[in-house]
């Protein structure tokens, strides 16, 4: 935590220095990662075997830090949605940053001028037992370019879903407006019997 909190402070001094707005804008995005990944660490309450974590405590915790972080002057509300499975603690924090990913781009990209809208988190276990992960907004939708597929973060994701056996994260426009994204985890260790 100390480490990624120190790394942080140094992309943000990085970041006073720079005057690119590329540079400043890719800066800005690497320090939002870092601090995902140390707010991941140090919400992270493990279990009594010291290995396990309840995921959806630990989701509701990362999502509210998401909550906090939208910027001012923005209205976007979350809405959670967790079942209470016990998982593996170093994947709950790979967990937690797929969902800052996600989260994130639904915030800059989904919401117009007036920045205001809803996010959906889910998480738990879907018709076919498999453990999926969904972050749906109610924004613009998905635009024809630029539909949120091709950048870093849509890579992060893919690559972190492959960890856990999952196939092509599947975005889709969401009923009623906006756009629907799908991660399922069919290797996620549930333990417990939860």
């Amino acid at each position: 935590g100390n480490s990624l909190a120190t790394v942080s402070s140094l992309l943000g001094l990085q970041l006073a220095r720079s005057s690119s707005d590329e540079v400043r804008n890719a800066l800005e995005a690497a320090q939002a990662r870092v601090q995902a990944i140390a707010s991941g660490h140090r919400r992270l309450r493990l279990g009594a075997d010291l290995e396990t974590t309840n995921a959806a405590e630990f989701l509701d915790d990362v999502t509210e830090d998401l909550a906090q972080g939208v910027p001012p002057g923005s209205s976007v509300s979350f809405v959670r949605d967790f079942e209470p499975l016990t998982i593996p603690a170093r994947d709950a924090t790979t967990i937690g940053i797929v969902v800052s990913e996600l989260a994130t781009n639904a915030c800059k990209h989904a919401f117009g001028a007036d920045g205001k809208g809803t996010i959906w988190v889910r998480f738990g276990r879907g018709a076919n037992g498999v453990v999926t992960l969904a972050v749906e907004d109610d924004g613009q939708g998905m635009q024809e370019t630029g539909n949120g597929r091709s950048g870093l973060g849509a890579l992060i994701v893919r690559q972190l879903a492959n960890q856990f056996g999952g196939a092509e994260p599947r975005y889709a426009p969401r009923p009623g407006g906006g756009t629907s994204v799908t991660v399922e985890l069919p290797k996620l260790e549930v333990r417990n019997g939860s």
